[in-house]
């Protein structure tokens, strides 16, 4: 496995002073964030130094827009948008030559009241991610959805990966352990980890494209290393079933308490 930060939990520091930190630690990944500020950053020369890193062996990811984008709206404006704001991840993702892109799902506050409208909003997420797979695809870029710990996005819990493979044979997974902890609990599993285990086990890893690493009490979504949640017995079955890609660490502790620091943290909770 790589292990590395995202861009997106450094915000004091312009990103290519965040992208030269990260190498001067010996970062094996890095997941660059295309979301604001960075995305403005986004020019000739830091695609040229990302392409250059990437040659240099370092492992990269994009994560795609998130924060006002969704390709479950009801509303066409708001596809559209998105969809455009998506194709120019994948873009820059195949002009950099970095794996996964990182999305995640549609959503609708109608999910749970009523039926139709969800069902509607359903079938345009699906067949926006079909679209974006396809695109991606032809630029031998992969797309890695993530599951997102809130009822009314249509990745909440990772068995619903499957109907989602199913429309969809070429998507991939990122595997976010503090979302699948926090979604967990919040249904009242007492084995939390245990159950994590079993879904990738149904799921087959195989199909995790891409982890995001960080932790919580079950309560809220921390994105912390402190926490609950027993990291090292799921990073132990991930590396058991032979998983070998990249592992993005996303805490807010990496800016605020430093990357050295950060990394001794992540030592202790993997030994």
């Amino acid at each position: 496995m790589k292990f590395g930060f995202s861009t997106f939990f450094f915000n004091k520091k312009p990103i290519r002073e965040v992208i030269e930190e990260m190498i001067s630690h010996n970062m094996q990944t890095i997941e660059l964030s295309l979301e604001i500020p960075d995305m403005e950053a986004i020019d000739e020369d830091l695609v040229a130094r990302m392409t250059s890193l990437r040659e240099d062996g370092i492992g990269l990811s994009i994560h795609a827009p998130f924060l006002e984008v969704n390709s479950g709206s009801n509303h066409q404006e708001i596809r559209r948008f998105s969809r455009k704001r998506t194709r120019m991840a994948v873009d820059t993702a195949y002009e950099i030559g970095c794996n996964p892109v990182v999305l995640h799902p549609g959503y609708t506050f109608w999910m749970g009241k009523i039926e139709d409208v969800t069902e509607r909003a359903r079938a345009y997420f699906v067949r926006d991610l079909k679209e974006t797979v396809s695109y991606a695809r032809k630029r031998n870029v992969k797309i890695a959805l993530e599951q997102v710990p809130m009822p009314f996005f249509f990745f909440y819990d990772l068995p619903q990966f499957r109907n989602l493979r199913q429309a969809i044979p070429d998507l991939g997974m990122t595997l976010d352990i503090g979302h699948a902890y926090l979604t967990k609990r919040t249904k009242g599993i007492d084995d939390p980890e245990g159950a994590i285990i079993e879904d990738l086990k149904e799921i087959g890893v195989e199909y995790v494209s891409h982890v995001h690493l960080h932790n919580n009490k079950g309560k809220r979504d921390d994105h912390l290393l402190d926490g609950n949640i027993n990291i090292r017995r799921i990073m132990r079955f991930l590396e058991e079933e032979g998983y070998t890609g990249k592992v993005i660490v996303e805490s807010h502790e990496t800016e605020h308490l430093g990357i050295p620091v950060v990394l001794e943290k992540l030592k202790e909770l993997l030994s």
